[in-house]
């Protein structure tokens, strides 16, 4: 395919955010090595696990940052360590949202089981909650299982990570056998027809920065938007660093559509050598 002329125009089918409310406290202390073992974690013993505190109910466990319940901590980051199946007492917020125990992943992307973080600030407002489903069609809100302060475990429709500039963030933990740094699975080359500007997830609702023009890098790919110029089109979007970062935006692991690749055709996302570039 021929090098294609910059971009004039972008369709994009968007998430329609819902209004967030502010994260609850956790523990800052972070214990054990988040090992699991993962042939005995599935989607569905997340869940099941979650609902062993009765989340919702008067028997639900109340929430402590200094208590324990079958030895996990009774904060969220507790709560979510003991679905998951990780070494008692269980991982701080900061721990979970770390490489060695989940990877970044977009928030359309999410399944029963991921984890919505908010990783920022101190042990007062972080907070993780766990995916269950999408409350409804049009992905505005979702169903999880939350250990929360001054209640205790509950199970609601929350809209954490869906407003653009949300703290919260979506993570696949490793105990699935996937997420991880971006960086984790290697780097795959590509070369880009003009400067790309990279959003927080792959769809053009939150700008994060810009990717240069030229030979760079990529981690990995995710089916998002459409991004389109007349008859050129690509759905896939390519996860990587930016060059240049928006003022209060972080251009670490944002999405650049696939658009830009200079070498290949509609819906392609190989790198340069013409292998297809893995899946994030």
């Amino acid at each position: 395919m021929a090098v294609k002329a910059a971009i004039l125009s972008v369709a994009v089918a968007s998430l329609s955010p819902g209004t967030a409310t502010g994260a609850l406290a956790e523990s800052a202390v972070a214990s054990g090595s988040g090992r699991a073992a993962a042939a005995d974690v599935t989607r569905q013993s997340v869940v099941d696990r979650a609902k062993t505190w009765n989340p919702g109910t008067p028997q639900r466990v109340p929430y402590s940052q200094n208590k324990y319940h079958d030895g996990y901590r009774t904060d969220c980051s507790g709560y979510a360590s003991m679905a998951l199946g990780l070494n008692r007492p269980g991982l701080n917020t900061v721990a979970l949202a770390s490489p060695g125990a989940s990877g970044p992943i977009a928030m359309s992307a999410l399944l029963m089981g991921d984890l919505v973080i908010d990783a920022n600030g101190d042990n007062n407002n972080r907070h993780v909650v766990i995916f269950e489903s999408w409350a409804n069609p049009a992905h505005t809100s979702y169903w999880a299982y939350e250990q929360r302060g001054g209640y205790g475990t509950d199970h609601r429709v929350l809209t954490y990570g869906l407003n653009a500039g949300s703290q919260f963030h979506a993570y696949r933990p490793r105990v699935f056998g996937g997420g991880g740094d971006p960086g984790t699975g290697g780097k795959y080359w590509v070369d880009t027809f003009s400067g790309a500007t990279g959003y927080r997830e792959p769809n053009t609702n939150d700008p994060q920065g810009t990717l240069n023009k030229g030979t760079n890098y990529v981690y990995c790919r995710i089916w998002g938007a459409e991004v389109r110029h007349g008859a050129q089109f690509n759905h896939w979007w390519l996860r990587t660093d930016l060059d240049r970062a928006n003022p209060g935006k972080n251009g670490r692991g944002a999405y650049v559509s696939a658009y830009y690749l200079a070498k290949w055709g509609n819906d392609e996302a190989k790198d340069n050598a013409g292998r297809d570039i893995p899946n994030c």
